[in-house]
């Protein structure tokens, strides 16, 4: 389709556009072809989009060990039924995936046996956590149930940003 695009809208607020369905496109609603309709969207341009709204190219030149804080140049294209400004393809930079060596059955089994003393967030690079942990006794245990489901469940990592191996 094809849209008169008034990029005079103010941004962050709803905009109605006036769109017109192309030749090979027939449209219809209940029964009635229909040329022109109207598109309700945020008034943004494509590349302020949420990440959701858009699926990027894979790295091809990052290293996967000791690397944090790299990025790399993605080719981002926007999801088909989602309406925005501008071009619908864009470049973006894009923070690469690494691990610090930190595995996550490690940092789990820490948790469940050692998780009372901190050995856990000590593990993980959290040494501020780690002795509010040893010195309350895990929070009287507490703590450490909570820290067996964060850690579980990947919500707790490491300090580093890294990813598990």
């Amino acid at each position: 389709m094809t849209c008169k695009t008034n990029y005079s809208c103010v941004y962050g607020r709803s905009v109605s556009f006036e769109c017109e369905a192309k030749p090979q496109v027939h449209c219809i609603d209940r029964n009635n072809t229909q040329k022109t309709f109207l598109i309700n969207m945020t008034c943004q341009f494509c590349w302020q989009l949420p990440p959701s709204n858009y699926l990027c190219s894979n790295p091809t030149n990052c290293k996967t060990v000791s690397c944090p804080q790299e990025r790399y140049t993605a080719n981002c294209t926007v999801r088909d039924h989602i309406h925005c400004l501008g071009n619908r393809t864009f470049p973006k930079m894009l923070y690469c995936n690494w691990t610090g060596g930190y595995k996550w059955s490690t940092a789990l089994a820490l948790s469940i046996t050692l998780g009372g003393f901190g050995a856990d967030r000590f593990y993980l690079g959290q040494w501020r956590e780690g002795l509010g942990k040893l010195f309350s006794f895990g929070g009287l245990g507490i703590w450490t149930l909570i820290d067996v489901l964060l850690i579980g469940v990947g919500y707790v990592g490491p300090t580093d940003g890294s990813l598990y191996i």
